[in-house]
């Protein structure tokens, strides 16, 4: 096993997680970096990241149909600092129909989350996206 041992890794901040990887993998999908041997630190170790909180009201912003859409409004989001939860994104390829059409016809498709202070700001960024 391995893990990404770069503190300000996209991953972390993304997933509050360390990633880990098989021992093929030579280096991080996350941010590119070299990867070390062993076992991922547990999020306890990873220092002062705070806790979500659990009563946090998150508002949707879009729902995307294409890959090549949600892409680019989540590198947009993260470039603005704008925290966001990808609903039904790990799913896509769940089913076997993976990413063949625009979205997949099982699972639908993927919606974007804010919290409520940044979503007015996050669905200017979309509106600019999608125009």
């Amino acid at each position: 096993m391995k893990h990404c041992p770069n503190p300000a890794c996209g991953g972390i901040e993304k997933f509050r997680i360390v990633s880990e990887f098989n021992d093929q993998a030579a280096a991080c999908s996350d941010c590119g970096a070299s990867l070390v041997d062993g076992p991922a630190p547990r999020p306890e170790e990873l220092g002062s990241r705070p806790e979500p909180d659990p009563d946090l009201e998150l508002v949707p912003v879009v729902m995307v149909r294409e890959e090549v859409r949600l892409i680019l409004i989540e590198n947009r989001l993260d470039e603005a600092g704008i925290p966001y939860m990808a609903k039904g994104e790990q799913i896509q390829d769940l089913f076997g129909f993976g990413r063949l059409s625009i979205v997949n016809p099982i699972t639908g498709p993927v919606e974007i989350y804010v919290t409520a202070d940044d979503a007015e700001k996050a669905r200017r960024i979309v509106e600019d996206v999608l125009e």
